[in-house]
Order: C-alpha cells, then structure tokens, then sequence
C-alpha cells in the first residue's frame, strides 16, 4: 500500500516528553547527545520512560528463574528441581544456576523475555502469571510425549525472595 506508514500509533504522544532527568546518566552510558535525544522514535521514549516508574536498578534488581519441573525422558540430562538463572538483560548467570545448559530447553525462555520489559514499563509484573510454564523444543521420536518442563518465575536478585505481586511497585522499595 503506497504511503503507508509502519507507526503502530496515529501521533507521537511523547513528542514533547524531553526526558531531562534521563538524559544526563543516559547521554555517560550510551554516549548520546541532545540530536540523538530529538531524533528518538516513539517506541525508544515509551522505553526509556518506563525507567520513570522503574528506576535505574531495576535491571539488576530482579532474576529471572527457569525450573525444571518434569522430566520424563529428555536426553540431555536435566532433573526437576534444576535450574536456570537469568538476569534481566537475558543473560544466563552459570554460577547460580545446576541445569545443564540445553538449547532445546533453555532457547524457549526469549519468549519470556520479549514481554517481560513490556509488561515492566506498564508497572507489571515482568513475567506474566498465565504464561508462566514452557516445555523443550525437542520431539524426539515420541512426538515430544517426554519432554522436559519448565516453570519460569521472577524473584528479588538480593533475597531470592519470589516476586507474586501482579504490579511492581517499585516506589514503596525507594521509600
């Protein structure tokens, strides 16, 4: 279609949002300047706002956790009660994690982290509680009937307390 455009959004409601108390720790860590801040599409600023309501740490603050919770005949070793744990930059941290690392079992947790900073910018909780299981990608000849399964959830990085609340209030924390 000609002169279409692929905005999801009409008008840029953040159009005149300057983000001033970002743009100084912003503009030290990824070296911007008052041209990049203004060319930022809508989709950046709704981003980097959420750190309005977030803050700076929260990043750091939360763990995402991966355990297997039935293995009824995976091949590649892993046992219920292991697990995997991830920053929320999507990385693995192997020194608190004892689940073999398997690509099969662990790729389907990037489903987990494209809602997560979504749902995080909302004020929710960054792992949802419907979609809180997955199960391994390999199907082996048993069309997948022995798959290994995996409950993900979301705790304090600190603590390793389990977060359940459905909204993160992240105000109360600083107070």
């Amino acid at each position: 279609m000609a002169g279409s455009s692929t905005r999801h959004y009409p008008r840029d409601h953040l159009k005149d949002d300057r983000l001033e108390e970002l743009r100084e720790p912003l503009s030290r860590a990824l070296d911007l300047g008052d041209e990049d801040f203004e060319r930022l599409s809508p989709e950046v600023k709704n981003l980097l706002s959420a750190r309005r309501r977030l803050g700076v740490t929260w990043l750091d603050d939360y763990e995402v956790v991966a355990e297997v919770i039935r293995n009824e005949g995976c091949t590649c070793g892993v046992q219920p009660g292991q697990i995997a744990v991830f920053d929320m930059r999507h990385r693995i941290k192997p020194e608190k994690s004892d689940m073999p690392l398997c690509l099969h079992l662990l790729s389907p947790a990037l489903a987990v982290f494209y809602m997560s900073f979504d749902r995080a910018s909302e004020g929710l909780n960054p792992l949802t509680r419907i979609w809180n299981h997955y199960e391994c990608l390999d199907t082996r000849d048993d069309d997948g009937a022995s798959k290994a399964i995996v409950k993900v959830h979301l705790r304090r990085a600190d603590t390793h307390e389990p977060v359940t609340d459905p909204v993160l209030d992240i105000s109360e924390e600083r107070a």
